[in-house]
């Protein structure tokens, strides 16, 4: 009567500590991945922010000096009606302003590709563990 039994906890404690140490070590990747892919999504705003900066500049500085500028020099030595020029320059610039605008629009690479290829998988591993491989 007085054997003992071994510890019953002893074995779910070393079980456990290897299956948390797993876990860990999965969301550790996870997240190292997702930090290594935040860059990539960085320079893609910065880069949209750029050319939004750009489009904008186009359309009100320029818009404003060289209508104002060039249509009073070309008024002065042609003669020709003012207007003409307005909208020759009016339209030029808003061919700029087009330009930056489909910039702006070209479609982007899409963000954290390895990250959603990786969830994918885990995804599809945890499925596999749920459903028994059985032959029907």
């Amino acid at each position: 009567m007085s054997e003992k039994s071994p510890d019953p906890a002893a074995k779910p404690t070393a079980a456990g500590s290897g299956w948390q140490s797993a876990l860990a070590e999965f969301v550790s990747s996870r997240i190292e991945l997702i930090r290594f892919e935040s860059k990539d999504v960085v320079r893609l705003l910065a880069e949209k922010t750029r050319h939004t900066a750009m489009f904008i500049t186009f359309s009100a500085f320029g818009w404003f000096f060289f209508l104002v500028g060039l249509i009073g020099c070309l008024h002065q030595l042609t003669r020709a009606p003012w207007w003409a020029y307005a909208m020759g320059f009016g339209l030029l610039h808003a061919l700029l302003a087009w330009r930056m605008a489909a910039l702006l629009k070209r479609p982007q690479p899409p963000v954290f590709p390895h990250t959603c290829e990786e969830f994918h998988k885990d995804r599809l591993w945890m499925q596999s563990l749920k459903t028994p491989n059985s032959k029907s």
